[in-house]
């Protein structure tokens, strides 16, 4: 599962009405390809013998200027054709997406039905519920912070609360999704499958780098419960915005955000054309809550 989000990973003081867009593109490996994963291989040599990934991201690139993905940031005609290319390929294939929009202030106003749904959904990394420690430094920003003991020995979750929020929303995203999956592959017995295991691929957060990566540790400890076979596992390509997994996640994000942030723009017309194959439906917005997270479909929006 390749995740990012846009605009920006982080709340900003005074940006109360921003939206931001948390996507998460999964696709699930080929099953004879499991002993390339038990061995610990990256995901990008993985993938690379997966023929129906391989067959869907040269289906998108075809559409592509120069046939290949680029960042969302590229310009609009790179945009416009993004947007063309996911409604070229859905004939011929089924991505699966789940997608949560929020702005600020709402992420803000629901900041304890966040603590509430992520402690039902993960029970946190001790599996007896989470909770923060808030304090306020010098000059005036929030911090929260988490101390837990496990069989790694002491550690520490902990940041400003304009990135705790966010990251705390990202990993009940997460674990929704492992839930959602479990029940649908393993729970119904319909596919054969015993077990589940999902690859968490997070883009780079914002203010870290290949040697300091503290929000990117504060999310692994918030998503994987620290036991040896985790169900669900966090990591990242070995380059940033290089791989098709990144660039193609990092361009859906772009595109919804665009559209909560402007209904009536080019991009909400072509989200709107897509709406009818259902490809949106996972894709929700976060509505205020004090008690747990609630959201409702985003094509209502627009």
């Amino acid at each position: 599962m390749f995740s990012d989000a846009c605009p920006s990973d982080w709340l900003v003081d005074g940006q109360e009405e921003t939206w931001h867009t948390i996507v998460n593109f999964i696709f699930p490996s080929d099953p004879h390809l499991w002993p390339q994963v038990a061995q610990g291989l990256y995901h990008e040599d993985i993938l690379a013998s997966d023929t129906l990934y391989q067959q869907f991201m040269a289906q998108i690139q075809s559409e592509l200027p120069s046939g290949k993905l680029n960042k969302w940031k590229t310009g609009p005609g790179y945009r416009e054709r993004f947007c063309k290319s996911i409604a070229a390929a859905l004939p011929n294939f089924s991505p699966r997406i789940s997608a949560f929009s929020f702005q600020e202030k709402v992420l803000r106003a629901s900041k304890n039905g966040i603590f509430n749904s992520y402690n039902e959904r993960i029970g946190g990394v001790e599996g007896r519920g989470i909770g923060f420690e808030e304090s306020v430094d010098a000059r005036g920003r929030r911090y929260m912070k988490h101390s837990f003991i496990n069989f790694h020995g002491h550690h520490e979750i902990v940041g400003l609360e304009n990135q705790m929020l966010v990251l705390l929303f990202m990993a009940w995203c997460i674990a929704d999704q492992y839930a959602f999956y479990f029940h649908n592959f393993v729970n119904n017995k319909q596919h054969d499958f015993d077990n589940l295991h999902i690859s968490v691929i997070s883009d780079k957060l914002s203010g870290d780098d290949d040697f300091r990566a503290k929000s990117e540790e504060n999310l692994r400890h918030l998503v994987d419960p620290d036991v040896i076979e985790a169900p669900l596992t966090l990591s990242r390509s070995k380059n940033s915005d290089a791989f098709s997994g990144d660039l193609f996640v990092d361009n859906l994000a772009g595109w919804l955000n665009a559209v909560l942030e402007d209904t009536s723009s080019q991009a909400a017309s072509y989200a709107r054309a897509v709406a009818p194959t259902g490809f949106w439906k996972g894709w929700n917005c976060l509505e205020p809550s004090t008690t747990r997270l609630v959201t409702v479909p985003a094509t209502k929006r627009i």
